[in-house]
């Protein structure tokens, strides 16, 4: 579509929905769009997809060990990396509901407010109230 200038906007409420549509071609789905916009998650696949795009960050803990017989008094220090989730599966489902996520091809995912157009006097009469 994109050789005709046509964009899509699809709207899916979870990944069940994605792959139900697609079958296999649901990953080739989400890895041509140029945009994923994520939000208000409540399934654990749907969350757990969100998480694996979102990548791991490294975590230093500092360790301390200390000798126990009376003879070896020494103390050693020391780090230890490991990997961790951006975001956890759980941490997805609970984000507040005024919390989106964005995935622009290319770039870092972005953790962005969203717009409560209902709230917004420049929208007022432009929607159906809620």
């Amino acid at each position: 579509m994109a050789g005709y200038g046509v964009q899509l906007w699809p709207i899916l409420q979870d990944v069940h929905q994605l792959r139900a549509t697609y079958g296999q071609r649901a990953g080739t789905f989400l890895s041509n769009a140029g945009v994923l916009q994520v939000f208000g998650v409540n399934d654990h696949d749907s969350a757990r997809l969100v998480s694996d795009l979102l990548g791991q960050e490294t975590v230093v803990f500092q360790t301390m060990s200390r000798a126990l017989d009376a003879e070896k008094t020494g103390i050693t220090y020391g780090e230890q990396h490991t990997a961790r989730p951006l975001l956890t599966p759980d941490e997805v489902r609970n984000l507040p509901q005024n919390v989106e996520l964005l995935f622009l091809a290319g770039q870092r995912p972005i953790v962005a407010g969203k717009l409560a157009y209902y709230a917004d006097s420049e929208f007022r009469g432009l929607y159906d109230a809620p």
